[in-house]
């Protein structure tokens, strides 16, 4: 349908050729335009093509300018979710069976930190205060010791601002109660095992711990494990068995039962860890733990380093405690691999690089930027911190600034958190954020029962016996609460399909738009306005050979 018509040229002129072409140029697009309105299936474009009333054209088109506005600003909403909040958290479809993952590592921290028979606190404390004379090893061992008693005593001036790290946890090793006397007996799956088979020594925040199905040749790099194997000479350090298991893959699928990890096939008492944890009665020493006796229990990811100040569960002397482990999985989707760390709240294993561990998580991560803080600021370190050789550790003189770095790291990082990510480099500021891959366990305690020694009595021989009047004594189940648990997924909030969709529908309802109406938008500019542009040439060049 043509709705221009060439107006009749004065037959006594012959015509200019350029503005012939020029003219009939316009119009075929002109021809071409109304062409693709009176045809398009796009709604409403047809009725400002026909010839209708002017007001008629006018509504139609204010009709689809609105449309296609709120189609764009609808879609750009879409986009900005897609763009700036791209993850959603969701519970996994499948529930996951307590074998899939290991059982936590179990690391017991005693309240008590130095055996009175060997050192006393407190009496060389007041010792201290009344400026008496005592021996370079009394004072050294007090230097040690005051390290790990909480509240700090305001006696800071007395020690050295640094002190040699393999004197230092030395001293801590042989003035803690001794490991067979604490881990008096242990179980596990009902089985009796030799506590020192699967617990090893583990340096932490709050000095010597023992950690049972750790990982510390696996997660530690040979930096810091050399050191720490130097600072343990004569007690052992570490269970060094072949890993069958990754944070993010999970176990071998050949990996039987018997693997290390350890891990369980099933929930309650059969499947547990049974521990029987014992204490002097004579280590009643209230002035470095502020009274505080019993034990600290921390169950965390096997490959990562215990944080006993931050999460721990609090078992006295003298009971019976039963904790059950309700652990939570988080798994990323292969869909957010492509996104940001910043913008998924996660960081694979091969996107973060980590000085001390091979093994990334946020706790790990953390205590590595807490030792970067705290050498920056103090020109030493914790001695429990991630370090090599070459680092200062902190004596007793410093323990005042290293006190004022932990209490202010949430505030570093709260002050840090709008720096910018550039080129990975992590050297300045912490970031950590969780792996995408992460197992936490959370450690629930049923119920505690008082252990009564004298109504028991005759159920013990007389060896034993007289071994429960002397000590005191803990009992700790541990054990998964259920067998099988609902995990958690990150996933993509719009996937591409997804994306594509939400926007097909939006067009689709405002504009009645489809794949092929873009295909016929392309089709009548592209291949028929050629067509036509070729015809009108054709006409031309006829009308000028006449």
């Amino acid at each position: 349908m043509r709705y221009f018509k060439e107006k009749d040229s004065d037959t006594n002129t012959i015509p200019n050729r350029k503005c012939i072409k020029s003219r009939t140029t316009l119009q075929v697009i002109k021809e071409t335009f109304y062409e693709y309105f009176e045809e398009s299936s796009i709604h409403g474009f047809r009725y400002i093509g026909e010839k209708r009333p002017a007001f008629d054209r006018i509504i139609w088109l204010i009709a689809v300018i609105l449309s296609f506005l709120t189609c764009s600003y609808l879609i750009k909403n879409i986009w900005e979710k897609r763009s700036n909040e791209p993850v959603i958290v969701s519970f996994n479809e499948k529930l996951t069976p307590v074998w899939e993952i290991p059982f936590p590592a179990v690391t017991i921290c005693a309240e008590t930190k130095s055996h009175t028979k060997l050192f006393n606190f407190t009496e060389i404390y007041w010792k201290i205060s009344d400026n008496k004379n005592i021996t370079e090893d009394k004072k050294y061992n007090w230097e040690a010791i005051s390290q790990i008693c909480r509240p700090r005593l305001e006696m800071h001036s007395f020690g050295r601002h640094f002190a040699n790290a393999p004197d230092l946890i030395m001293a801590m090793l042989k003035l803690a109660p001794i490991f067979n006397e604490t881990m008096n007996d242990c179980y596990w799956k009902h089985t009796n095992f030799e506590c020192d088979e699967y617990f090893d020594y583990t340096l932490t925040d709050e000095g010597i711990c023992y950690s049972f199905n750790s990982l510390k040749s696996a997660h530690y790099r040979t930096e810091l494990y050399n050191s720490r194997r130097k600072e343990f000479i004569g007690y052992k350090f570490d269970n060094d068995r072949n890993l069958d298991w990754d944070l993010e893959n999970g176990y071998n699928k050949q990996a039987n039962e018997e693997t290390f990890p350890k891990r369980v096939l099933g929930d309650g008492e059969l499947e547990s860890l049974i521990l029987f944890i014992t204490d002097s009665k004579q280590n009643n020493e209230f002035m470095c733990r502020n009274g505080v006796h019993g034990f600290k229990i921390i169950l965390h990811t096997p490959g990562e380093e215990p944080n006993v100040s931050k999460k721990f569960v609090s078992i006295p002397f003298d009971q019976t405690a039963v904790i059950t482990i309700n652990p939570q999985i988080v798994s990323t989707s292969d869909g957010l691999e492509d996104y940001h760390p910043e913008k998924r709240q996660c960081y694979y294993q091969n996107e973060r690089y980590l000085r001390y561990f091979t093994v990334y998580t946020q706790v790990n991560c953390e205590l590595e930027c807490l030792a970067n803080q705290t050498l920056a600021k103090c020109g030493c370190v914790k001695f429990s911190m991630p370090r090599n050789s070459s680092h200062p550790v902190c004596g007793a003189a410093s323990l005042k600034c290293l006190d004022d770095v932990i209490k202010n790291s949430n505030t570093v990082k709260f002050q840090q958190r709008n720096i910018p990510n550039q080129n990975n480099d992590f050297s300045n500021f912490c970031h950590c954020l969780p792996t995408c891959f992460e197992v936490e366990y959370k450690a629930e305690v049923e119920h505690q029962v008082d252990i009564n020694v004298m109504e028991t009595a005759t159920a013990f021989r007389e060896e034993d016996l007289d071994f429960l009047l002397e000590n005191r004594v803990t009992q700790i189940h541990i054990y998964f609460k259920a067998d099988v648990f609902n995990g958690l997924k990150r996933s993509e909030l719009y996937s591409e399909t997804d994306f594509i969709a939400n926007c097909g529908g939006l067009l689709g309802l405002f504009m009645g738009f489809s794949t092929l109406s873009l295909v016929e938008l392309v089709y009548f500019f592209t291949i028929r306005l050629w067509k036509n542009l070729k015809t009108r040439k054709i006409n031309l060049r006829k009308e000028l050979k006449k």
